[in-house]
């Protein structure tokens, strides 16, 4: 599997995080489903291989749409590769995606919908680049453009953009109502514009947020660390909360999550094939597709 992320063009940079691209195909990973975690961050995918399949209960699945929109995820979301492997993502910041789907976003948390439903003026734009070429890295380009042409700065709430900074920068460990009398809002009022311009509440988005630094601590950790250590560095209560969190995002206990992790090692997170950005660093990264 060959993954690659480029910073967005300056025109896109307030909404977009990152791009990326992974090519491969599925059985270089042996069958092996991908665990996709909560991150606060919504996606636009485009798949010009084979779509991945959405696992659900009782080994159910729903072959995702070549084009499609994956809102906020509030619970681990599980995909598996069908085939030839060729896909771009646009990962947003947490309200970026409210810039470019007329739609309130807590109606998609949780979907992986066709944007044909949601947008079909951006739809018929990257249904242009995907006539274009059919080379995912080739279409980078292409699809910044489109994006550009489709965006709406106008329908991100500058306030919410602001808390929601706020709180990434403080890693999760910040007071709601603080942030709400920061932008002179109610703490009912902010909720209910978070819920329109990025899917979930404030206290979702820290809470993810602290989740997600908590998972980087511990895959860094050495395995012999106690987890009152991550528990505390993260600003858990103690233990028992770490682990009651982790499970209600993950899925899965600390431990099993690590275990999963080792199992893709090589396939997707670290060594050799690390991915690189336009200028050949590598970086570390989350595929969400």
């Amino acid at each position: 599997m060959e993954y690659r992320e480029f910073p967005p063009q300056a025109g896109l940079a307030h909404f977009v995080e990152r791009i990326w691209t992974l090519s491969g195909h599925a059985r270089e990973l042996d069958g092996a489903a991908q665990p996709i975690l909560p991150d606060g961050r919504p996606e636009l995918v485009m798949h010009f291989g084979d779509p991945f399949e959405r696992l659900g209960p009782g080994d159910t699945s729903t072959r995702q749409a070549r084009l499609l929109f994956a809102g906020q995820l509030t619970e681990q979301l599980t995909l598996r590769p069908t085939g030839a492997v060729a896909v771009l993502g646009i990962r947003f910041h947490a309200f970026g995606a409210s810039a470019l789907l007329p739609v309130p976003q807590h109606r998609l948390a949780g979907l992986t919908g066709a944007v044909e439903d949601l947008s079909p003026p951006l739809a018929r734009e990257l249904h242009r680049v995907a006539e274009q070429t059919d080379d995912v890295e080739s279409a980078v380009t292409l699809v910044e453009r489109a994006l550009e042409r489709c965006l709406r700065p106008e329908w991100a709430d500058p306030r919410v953009r602001l808390i929601t900074k706020t709180i990434l920068q403080a890693e999760g460990l910040v007071s709601i109502d603080v942030l709400a009398e920061r932008v002179s809002m109610s703490r009912r009022h902010l909720e209910r514009r978070f819920l329109d311009t990025v899917g979930i509440s404030p206290k979702r988005l820290a809470r993810i947020t602290r989740f997600q630094r908590a998972l980087r601590v511990l895959e860094a950790s050495d395995p012999r660390r106690p987890g009152t250590v991550t528990a505390a560095t993260c600003g858990y209560a103690d233990q028992s909360h770490f682990i009651r969190e982790f499970r209600q995002l993950a899925g899965c206990s600390p431990a099993q999550h690590l275990f999963k992790q080792a199992e893709l090692t090589g396939f997707f997170v670290t060594g050799s094939r690390r991915p690189s950005d336009r200028s050949g660093r590598l970086t570390a990264h989350r595929v969400s597709i």
